[in-house]
This record gives C-alpha cells, sequence and structure tokens, in this order.
C-alpha cells in the first residue's frame, strides 16, 4: 500500500479527530487571506475618481513628510492636511512635451443655506466643495442651462444640488464658506453626461479668482489636471500588476510630467498619478486610508499569524497526543521514525492543504466585509477600492502549511525518538514533562510581559495602550507554553475544592494525570478571555481618561459648534461682542510632525496639536504650567506637553522644528510647557498660525466665558443670533465638547472591537473543536470507566465536575492575564485601579467562554456515554 493510499484511509478512520484540525487551518486561511488582501490594498489600492475622470493624468502635492536615513529606509509622516502646489507649476507642466493642456484647481468646504437657515448636506454624507468654473474641464460637469459665472457674486450649481435647494437660473441664495453667509446669483446649471451629480459629492463653481479668495490659497492649487496629446501613453500603476508593468515603462505622460517636476525642485514634493489613482489627488482621505489600513493590517496580521500558530499548532499537536498509542503500536511493529513522520505529513499535507485552498476564497469575501467595517466607522473612507491579487491567496496557503507541518513535526518527534516499548508505556500514562526550551521560552515570555507592566507608568499616556495589549499577549503565549506544567499545579490546588464522593475523585484524579489533555483544553479559552478582555478594556479606559482630562481642562461655560462639523474663524470675534461674553477662543485641530532626532532616535515625531487664542483663556482652558506662559504664545511661538517636552528634548526658551498640518515648515520658540492632557494634545500654537494651514479653514468649537454676573439665558440667546451670519451654529454648555481626539479614540475603539470579534470568532471555533476532539477522545478512557463498575450518571458526574474545574482554571487565568496590565494602566491615566467600562462586557466573555466549554464537552460526552462500553472499546482500537 502506497503511502498517499494509506494516509487517505487513516484520514478516513479518524474523521472526528481530523475536523478539529480542518476547521482551525481553514479559519487561519481565511484570516491570513482577508489580512493580504488589506494590507496589498493598503499598497497599491484606493479610491476611484469623481470629478476627475475626464483628465487623463492628474498632479497632488505629496501627502507626508520624509526623514532621509542612513541606515534602512526614510522615515515618513502622513500630513492630515491639504498641502498645495504653487500656481507657477501649471505653465511648466503645460509646456512639458506630451502635454496638451494644464488646468489647477482649487478645492474648499462650500455649503448652501435654505432660506429656513438651514445647512443642505452633500449626498451619501459627503462634502458640498467650492471650485473654479475654469477647473470645470476636469470635471465631468457641462452646463445644462445658463452660463459660466462672471462676477463675484454669480455661482454656477451641479443639477443635484440645485433641485435639492430649489433653486434655477436666476435664483438668489446663500453659500457658507470660512468668511461666513454670503447671497449668490445662480447663473448656471451644470451635470454630468449620465446623471444630476456626483455620488460623494456636491459642487459649486464660482470665478477662478473668487475661488482662489474663498480657499485662502490665491496663488496655489490643490491639483493640477494635465491633457496629454493623442498617442502618448498616459502610464501610471494601478495595483501591484500595474506597478510590475511600470517599471518597464520609461517614456508615458507620466515619466514625463515627473522628470518636468523634478527640474522645478518638486520631485519629492509632488505626485503623478493616473488611472484609478487619480482618486488619491482628488480624496485628500484616500491617502490617510491607504495609510491607516496599511498600519491596521500590519498590525491585526502580527496578532492573527500568532493566533493563527498557535490554535493550528495547539489543534494539531492535541490530534498527534491522542494517537501515541497508534504511533508507539507502529514503532513497535519496525515502522521507523522516518516512515512515521512521512506518514503524519501526508496527512497534514491532505487535511491542511484541502483546508488552506477552501479558505483563500472566503479570505477574499471576508476582506471585502471588513473593508466595509472600516469604512461604516470611519476609519478609512467610503468607496475605498480593494487590490485582488492572487498574492494573498498563495501566502496564505504557504503559510497554513508550514504552519501545520511544523506543528506536526514538532508534536511528533519525542515519540518517534524514544524506543517502542517507551513509547508504549508512555502512550498508556500521559507524562507533564516539558522541554528544557519550552519551559525557559514560557518563563521568558512571562518575564517580558512583567517588563512591560512595569514600563507603563513610565510611557506617554496616549502610548500607554500599547505595552498593555503587549504584555496581555506575551503573557497568554506563556501560559500556552507551559501549560502542563501549570495545569499540574493549578489541579492540586483545585483538587481541594472538588465535591467529595466518587465523581469528585475520579475528576481531580483525571485532571492531574491528564495534565497535557487539560491544558490542551484550557489555553484556548484563556486566550478568549484574556485577549479580549485586554483589548476591549484597554480601549475604554483611554477613551474616558481622555473625555475626562478634556472636560477637566475645559471650564468654559458655552461651547460653539458647527453642524458642518467646523466653525468660521469670525464665529471668536463675534462671540466676544456678545454683552456678557469676557473671553472667547477657538480650539482649532491638527497634528504636527516634529522634526530632529528624539530621546528614541527617530528623526520624525507626529502629534497632535491644537490652535487656540491666548487672549482667550481667562474662564474657558484651564491647562496646568509647569513652566513658561501660556498667555505668551502668540506670532512665532509653541507651548508643548511635558511629555512632548522631555521627547524631543526642548525646554522654555528653545526652537523646535515643525511641519504644520499642509506640510509648511516652521521653527517657533517654546514659550510654555504644561502638564499633559490626553483631550488637547501634545502641541498648542496659535489658531492665526494653525488656520491658514489647515483644509477647511474652520476651527472645530469656540469656547466662551461668561462675565461675573452676567445673565446665562441671555448671553446663550446672544450667541445663538451670530447663526444669522453664520448658519448652522449650536451653542451647548462644556459636557458637549467634543474634542478631535473622542473621534478618533471612539474609532480606533470601534476597530479594535471589529478586529477582536473576528479574531474571537476564530478563537472560540478552535475552542470548541478541540474540546469536542478532547472529549471523543477519551471514549476508551470513559469505557473502561464504565467496565470496572462505574454508571453513565456517575462518569457523566465526572466529568462536569471536571468542565467546572477546566472552566473556573482558565476564568483565573484569563482574568488574571488581563487584570495586571489593565489595573496598572489605569491607574497611570485615570488614577484608579479599576478600568473604565461597562462590568458586563466582562461577564458576558466569561459566560461565552463557560457556556463554549460546557456545550463543547457536554453535547458529544452524551453521545459517547451512550453507546454500549465493549462498543466503544472496540471502535478506539
Amino acid at each position: 500500500m502506497s503511502g498517499l493510499s494509506f494516509a487517505v484511509r487513516s484520514i478516513r478512520a479518524r474523521r472526528a479527530e481530523f475536523v478539529a484540525s480542518f476547521l482551525a487551518v481553514l479559519g487561519g486561511a481565511i484570516l491570513v487571506t482577508a489580512c493580504g488582501v488589506l494590507l496589498e490594498s493598503g499598497l497599491f489600492a484606493g479610491i476611484a475618481p469623481q470629478r476627475y475622470g475626464t483628465v487623463p493624468v492628474v498632479v497632488g502635492a505629496r501627502q507626508s513628510v520624509t526623514a532621509p536615513e542612513d541606515d534602512g529606509p526614510d522615515a515618513v509622516e502622513p500630513l492630515p492636511e491639504r498641502a498645495m502646489l504653487p500656481a507657477g507649476l501649471v505653465g511648466k507642466i503645460a509646456a512639458t512635451p506630451g502635454v496638451r493642456g494644464a488646468v489647477g484647481e482649487v478645492s474648499f468646504p462650500a455649503t448652501i443655506v435654505t432660506d429656513d437657515g438651514t445647512v443642505l448636506s452633500a449626498p451619501g454624507d459627503g462634502q458640498t466643495l467650492g471650485h473654479g468654473w475654469g477647473s470645470a474641464r476636469l470635471t465631468p460637469f457641462a452646463l445644462r442651462s445658463g452660463r459660466a459665472p462672471r462676477l463675484p457674486d454669480e455661482i454656477v450649481l451641479d443639477a443635484e444640488t440645485a433641485a435639492r435647494a430649489g433653486a434655477d437660473v436666476g435664483a438668489r441664495i446663500r453659500i457658507a464658506t470660512a468668511e461666513g453667509s454670503v447671497p449668490y446669483r445662480v447663473v448656471g446649471v451644470a451635470a454630468p453626461p449620465d446623471g444630476a451629480g456626483l455620488p460623494r459629492q456636491s459642487a459649486l463653481f464660482f470665478t477662478d479668482a473668487r475661488a482662489g479668495e474663498l480657499s485662502g490659497h490665491p496663488r496655489a492649487f490643490a491639483a493640477i489636471g494635465v491633457f496629454t496629446d493623442p498617442g502618448v501613453e498616459t502610464g501610471g500603476a494601478e495595483g501591484l500588476i500595474g506597478l510590475v508593468r511600470s517599471l518597464n515603462a520609461s517614456d508615458t505622460a507620466v515619466t514625463r510630467i515627473e522628470r518636468t517636476l523634478a527640474d522645478q525642485g518638486y520631485g519629492e514634493r509632488a505626485v503623478v498619478r493616473a488611472g484609478d489613482a487619480r482618486g488619491e489627488v482628488e480624496f485628500l482621505g484616500a491617502a490617510r486610508s491607504r495609510t491607516v489600513l496599511s498600519v491596521v493590517s500590519g498590525s491585526f496580521s502580527g496578532f492573527v499569524l500568532m493566533i493563527v500558530v498557535l490554535v493550528v499548532a495547539g489543534t494539531l499537536s492535541l490530534m498527534v497526543h491522542q494517537r501515541r498509542r497508534e504511533i508507539a503500536l507502529l514503532r513497535a511493529v519496525a515502522a521507523t521514525p522516518r516512515q512515521v513522520h512521512r506518514m503524519l505529513a501526508t496527512e497534514t499535507l491532505l487535511v491542511s492543504g484541502a483546508a488552506a485552498l477552501l479558505g483563500v476564497g472566503p479570505g477574499y469575501l471576508a476582506a471585502r466585509l471588513l473593508r466595509d467595517g472600516f469604512a461604516r466607522i470611519g476609519v478609512i473612507e467610503e468607496g475605498f477600492a480593494l487590490s485582488v491579487g492572487p498574492v494573498p491567496g498563495v501566502v496564505a496557503v504557504l503559510l497554513c502549511l508550514g504552519a501545520a507541518r511544523l506543528a506536526v513535526w514538532a508534536a511528533a518527534r519525542r515519540q518517534v525518538r524514544v524506543r517502542p516499548v517507551e513509547a508504549l508505556r508512555e502512550s498508556a500514562v500521559e507524562t507533564p514533562e516539558l522541554g528544557r526550551g519550552r519551559i525557559i521560552g514560557g518563563y521568558v515570555l512571562l518575564g517580558l510581559a512583567l517588563i512591560a507592566v512595569a514600563a507603563l507608568p513610565f510611557l506617554p499616556p496616549n502610548l500607554a495602550v500599547v505595552p498593555a495589549g503587549l504584555s496581555s499577549m506575551l503573557a497568554l503565549i506563556g501560559v500556552a507554553m507551559l501549560g502542563p506544567r501549570l495545569m499540574a499545579a493549578l489541579t492540586r490546588l483545585g483538587g481541594a475544592l472538588l465535591p467529595r464522593g466518587a465523581a469528585g475523585f475520579l475528576a481531580a484524579a483525571n485532571s492531574r494525570a491528564g495534565a497535557r489533555r487539560l491544558a490542551a483544553a484550557v489555553t484556548p479559552l484563556v486566550l478568549t478571555i484574556g485577549f479580549a478582555t485586554s483589548q476591549f478594556y484597554s480601549q475604554t479606559t483611554l477613551a474616558e481618561a481622555t473625555r475626562y482630562q478634556a472636560r477637566a481642562a475645559t471650564v468654559a461655560d458655552f461651547v460653539v459648534a458647527g453642524a458642518g462639523g467646523g466653525v468660521a474663524p469670525g464665529v471668536a470675534g463675534a462671540a466676544r461682542e456678545v454683552p456678557g461674553v469676557t473671553a472667547a477662543t477657538p480650539l482649532v485641530a491638527t497634528e504636527v510632525v516634529a522634526v530632529g532626532r528624539t530621546l528614541l532616535g527617530e528623526p520624525l515625531s507626529r502629534s497632535a496639536a491644537y490652535g487656540i487664542d491666548a487672549t482667550g483663556l481667562d474662564g474657558t482652558l484651564e491647562l496646568p504650567v509647569a513652566s513658561g506662559r501660556l498667555g505668551d504664545l502668540r506670532g512665532d511661538t509653541v507651548a508643548l506637553s511635558e511629555t512632548e517636552a522631555r521627547y524631543l528634548g526642548k525646554r522654555v526658551g528653545d526652537r523646535v522644528a515643525l511641519v504644520l498640518g499642509d506640510g509648511t515648515r516652521a521653527k517657533p520658540r517654546v514659550v510654555a510647557v504644561y502638564r499633559p492632557n490626553l483631550g488637547f494634545g501634545d502641541v498648542l500654537l496659535p489658531a492665526t498660525t494653525v488656520l491658514p494651514h489647515t483644509t477647511d479653514r474652520l476651527a472645530d468649537v469656540v469656547l466662551v466665558a461668561l462675565a461675573p454676573g452676567a445673565d446665562r439665558a441671555a448671553v446663550a440667546t446672544g450667541l445663538g443670533a451670530l447663526e444669522r451670519h453664520y448658519p448652522g451654529l449650536a451653542v451647548g454648555d462644556r459636557a458637549s465638547l467634543l474634542v478631535a481626539q473622542d473621534h478618533e479614540v471612539e474609532a480606533n475603539a470601534w476597530l479594535n472591537r471589529l478586529l477582536l470579534g473576528v479574531l474571537l470568532g476564530y478563537v472560540a471555533l478552535s475552542v470548541a473543536t478541540t474540546l469536542v476532539t478532547v472529549t471523543t477522545g477519551r471514549a476508551r478512557e470513559l469505557a473502561l470507566l464504565r467496565l470496572v463498575g462505574g454508571t453513565r450518571r456517575q462518569v457523566a458526574r465526572m466529568l462536569a465536575i471536571e468542565t467546572a474545574l477546566l472552566s473556573g482554571i482558565a476564568v483565573a487565568l484569563g482574568t488574571l492575564v488581563a487584570a495586571v496590565p489593565l489595573v496598572v494602566l489605569a491607574l497611570s491615566l485615570t488614577g484608579t485601579p479599576l478600568p473604565s467600562g461597562p462590568p458586563w462586557v466582562f461577564a458576558a466573555i466569561v459566560a461565552a467562554a463557560v457556556l463554549t466549554a460546557v456545550l463543547s464537552i457536554r453535547v458529544p460526552a452524551r453521545g459517547v456515554l451512550r453507546a454500549r462500553p465493549l462498543e466503544a472499546m472496540r471502535s478506539r482500537e
């Protein structure tokens, strides 16, 4: 009989045992494929262009800052705001050989205000954007009626927006921008050839001069559209395959324009995009989505690979362990170690190969579902397309097969290495002895977990979540490696708590003797409880700390917010004119990148930042100052948190090199160092410095302070009256404050919950299949107990007590692994030992794990006990 046919017959004879291995590899292949697709998409995918659908090539500013490194790749940090290109580049690009023409475009938020003061939103939760009519050539829009705008108060609407606003040619409407609300006359209605508007944006066209004024960048463009001569190959790479093809294309419109930009000194500061990659220039969130997707999928892939390897290795090791009697008998009838290894390898290849191949297709579907979930919670932009190629599937199959093969080889190594007689003796009575390397590795991981916990109080608050999660993961792997030894010790302790009687005695004895079997059952449960609890409550604790610190620092009486997500800069000045108001300061959220070697030797460091008006801080914002004065924050100055100052090695009076949100470089002087506050970032700048370098030139909110004895209701009425010139304003108290970090932390929390749910689904499947395999693998042992006088009821009660012991150990270990870093994290962030978050989530996690254990043992046990003892003995031989 050939080795292949023998392996096939062996698999058929042990279908129940191989089901667990098959499902473990199948789930692993699905997860690894999905992660691979997301990672490839983060590198090569994007959003298909809408507004730039008719122009073949688009040039935009590079949305990142780069610092060259002597060793290794250059350091890169993304820019949060729209970087601009100088208007002079249009003529240079137009003069490039093969280029027929070039048109610059500006883009800025501009919304229609109806007669009743309602701000008209864009379709699909998109944006309403203003542009110059000259850039309409780049878009699919053409005049359907009327004419182009010629005067500063004239405007052209897209047909879809005109219909929703009830405005036709000749109508007068109000348009709200960063300068406030101004009336315009509709002189034209434009539409694309195949519809009334674009799916996720509304377009308002002004004169080019007026659009430049409203954008805040009269001598710069957000993008430059390029029309090529007939017959000129466009070029550009789309996806991994397109990138490979582009390496052989040296004379295309894209490469020619890139050479022109390099000659003008913009080779590293601009990007040239064609095909679907044009969407990266059109949608500012496209580049950010790629960056986020790359980072998230990269880190998530690490967790997935670790868990898949643990689950696959544990499941296959259990399968080999339960076949130790069979392997010993094969050795006794002269089978060589090589033959046994070859038999197991063939079985593994057949089962794991089939499972991995079947998991590739659902993996691509899972990637699409995850992409939709990411978009729904706001982590990536709606419409972000996936890059679907063969590479993720191939990699998933190879990784799953490699992990399975290595696990089987490691599990069978001792059993095929010892003498046949010794193998037979060990197959009858298992030993919890572990290899020296495994013991050392387990203790090293537990030690590293404690080191990560000890480092928590010394890290910046916004980074403390990382070592907390890492500590739990290291501890979980260490527990898995030391499983049999830990189970042997814990069952001795837990045995004293078990009920007296025959069933309790048998349960304690079986648990002590079957430490390896118990470890295989407990480890997935510990992983479920520990990982889920740690990940969930670390995020809720960070979110609560952010909200608490932001609101503790906010002493304003009123918070003025905008319906469209922003407040015009003039609102702060107008609020100060309201009787009874003593101070008002805008909060302008952004991010900055510090340039220069940090405490850790990094050349770039990105930090959350806010623009404020230092003259309006009294009664609105209280940030404890360690040195210097926040009142000096004006002009070319900056304030740093103590964490940031220590990280950058700066103090009051020093200059710090910063890259503002749109890529503009500055070197302000440090005038104050304040206590860290998660709600207000690590960098404070004058609002007048930040606003011109933001995409929408809007403040997030305006904080307003009352004068002593002022009539609160009258002031609220006065602030509400500002809506006549600044439509969409909402006046609330300090409890309504939503800082930018609130949205970011909330999105990150939902992201972690989504990814956690995916992983826990896989781990739960592993728990169920492992426990079913363990239970069915004890059929001979349970039959023997009944043959020596045990009743079915006694054996069932013994299994129930074992299940309670197993669940208790899993809950205790899982809770301990999660609790240690969570308590230290909570003390570091909130000053209390209890993590923030609803307690019922922990109860639900524990209940789900225990219920899975009970059902996965009780259901197969009922089938095993239903069979006659002699038949069960024969079926296992």
